[in-house]
């Protein structure tokens, strides 16, 4: 039974590398793609502010505190943070998976709103880690034995990131948010 789990672990860990690799692969082209986008609407408008800063200085104000709120839920996100705040050991597969996945959609609706001051790009890039987040936990949620316990599925998840840096798009979303919110500092 214990070479079962062994098994799927393993197997479980080498099909979320290569989902987490393409995931991130696929992210950063388009982060690529928006930057270089960036950079030629820059170029053009050499000293003008982006379309989405805005500039009335309370306007300017609550679209720094929206960045605020964004960053710190890309970190509530993130599944080290996600696990940490869960006490996954005494919960089994499914209920860990349940409970991860409804704590992400909370987090998410929670600052939903936000949309309303970041830019469309930076909004975007939440949703896909929301999405991305979900996605994985299902993946190895259905991997492995429903009523194994929690710890399993946290070694897996920990074990998946460990061994792909770029398996999740969060450092990346974590970086556009810092970026956009810099520029309403100029």
């Amino acid at each position: 039974m214990e070479e079962l789990y062994i098994y799927l672990a393993i197997g479980a860990a080498i099909i979320f590398f290569f989902v987490g690799w393409y995931l991130r692969v696929k992210g950063r082209k388009e982060l690529a793609a928006e930057q270089q986008t960036e950079q030629l609407n820059t170029a053009a408008t050499s000293q003008t502010a982006p379309s989405f800063v805005s500039h009335n200085p309370e306007m300017r104000r609550l679209q720094l505190q929206a960045y605020e709120r964004c960053i710190i839920l890309c970190e509530r996100l993130a599944f080290s943070s996600l696990l940490d705040r869960s006490n996954y050991k005494a919960l089994t597969v499914s209920q860990l998976k349940d409970l991860l996945t409804q704590t992400i959609r909370q987090e998410f609706d929670y600052n939903i709103s936000q949309q309303l001051y970041v830019s469309p790009a930076a909004w975007d890039a939440l949703v896909n880690l929301k999405e991305q987040q979900i996605f994985i936990l299902n993946q190895i949620g259905n991997m492995l034995p429903q009523d194994a316990g929690g710890q399993i599925m946290a070694a897996n998840i920990m074990e998946l990131l460990s061994h792909d840096e770029n398996a999740s798009l969060q450092p990346i979303v974590a970086a556009h948010l810092r970026k956009e919110a810099r520029l309403l500092l100029q």
